[in-house]
């Protein structure tokens, strides 16, 4: 049990840039550069750390690799569908948290991010509706808060946890 608590403490780390990416985009529809940037940074800080001594620049370079892939896979995405409905669904903040987060979980754990933030933000326009707001097809809801959601849930469930 005593062998998890530093994996268990990286899941915490992220929180205090987590918390006001979410808090932050569920105001003003907007995460900043800043924010994203430092959660990329610590991010490759803490594999840095982890990694064994001479396997840190691969782990490095991989992190980067597995970003820059998440970031176009996204960027295309978010240009598909802006082409197909003529409105954007995504924006570029939550594309590059999305990028940002790769250090942090590996892109063989995106596609769970990915779940638990979709879920997750179909649960609040579920509440939403309940709570008797309109809810439709214009209905805009930054996605920033459940992304950041989705890493830490990606986070716990990782396999090496």
């Amino acid at each position: 049990m005593v062998a998890h608590i530093p994996a268990l403490l990286t899941v915490l780390l992220a929180l205090p840039l987590t918390v006001p990416i979410a808090l932050i985009d569920l105001r003003r529809h907007i995460i900043p550069n800043a924010l994203n940037g430092a959660l990329f940074g610590l991010g490759l800080c803490v594999l840095a750390v982890q990694a064994p001594g001479g396997a840190i620049p691969v782990a490095i370079g991989l992190a980067l690799a597995e970003s820059a892939l998440a970031y176009l896979l996204f960027a295309g995405l978010r240009a598909a569908y802006g082409r197909l409905r003529g409105r954007t669904g995504l924006g570029f903040g939550d594309v590059k948290l999305i990028a940002a987060a790769m250090p942090w979980i590996g892109l063989a754990q995106l596609p769970l991010m990915i779940l638990v933030a979709s879920l997750s933000a179909l649960g609040a326009l579920g509440a939403m509706r309940l709570a008797g707001h309109p809810v439709g097809m214009r209905t805009r809801l930054p996605f920033g808060p459940f992304l950041a959601l989705g890493l830490h849930g990606a986070q716990l469930l990782r396999p090496d946890l």
